[in-house]
This record gives C-alpha cells, structure tokens and sequence, in this order.
C-alpha cells in the first residue's frame, strides 16, 4: 500500500490521473445529492400546491408536515394493499377463465383425431 502511494506521489502523470478521478467522483456524488434535493422539494412543492387547491390546512412546523405525509402515506398504503389484492383475485379469476376455455376447447375439438387407436 505505501509503494502505491509512493508511485502515485512520485509519477506526475498517475497523480493527475488520480486527481482527475477524484473530482469525477465527486462531482458525481454532488450531482446525484443535487438531484435528489430537487426531487424532493418538487415533491414538497406539490403536496403544498394540493392542500391549498383541495383547501386542506397547511401545516405551519415540521413536524405537522411530517405527521401530516406519513398520515397520508398509510393512507395511499392502505389503498395500494387493497388496489393490489382486488387485481390479484381479478386476475386469478380470469386466468381461470380463459384456461378453462382453451382447455374445453383444445378436449371438445378433436378435428377426427380417433383416441382409441
């Protein structure tokens, strides 16, 4: 490990290289935390823009947002379970359906196929 180190202290070339890689990298992590601070005030933008349209309180601290989205977030858990489990029945249903159909009609259409040969 120190004779990297010493390589790369030593070698103008791999120093740069290494300094190069180390800027890319964080200007990187910058750019995602960037991104993902803008996403989220987006997202607080518009939860505030729907509590004014829909006339709803505004929460005036933090912590009445904060109780106030994880309020509303089991709520949209409770009504994506639901949303979920009523597609799945759905969905049993018709694949039960529709296999019940092609195997009717794959066993009532023999097309002069003689079984007993």
């Amino acid at each position: 490990m120190e004779l990297l180190f010493e390589k790369l202290i030593t070698n103008p070339v791999l120093l740069s290289v290494a300094i190069v890689l180390a800027i890319l990298i964080l200007f990187s992590i910058i750019k995602k935390l960037l991104k993902i601070t803008l996403i989220t005030i987006s997202l607080l933008a518009l939860y505030l823009g729907y509590l004014l349209y829909t006339g709803k309180e505004v929460p005036k601290t933090a912590d009445e947002l904060k109780d106030s989205l994880q309020k509303k977030s089991g709520e949209v858990k409770e009504v994506l379970d639901k949303t979920v489990e009523e597609m799945n029945r759905s969905l049993k249903e018709k694949t039960s359906e529709i296999m019940e159909d092609k195997l009717d009609k794959l066993f009532n259409d023999s097309s002069g196929v003689d079984l007993n040969e």
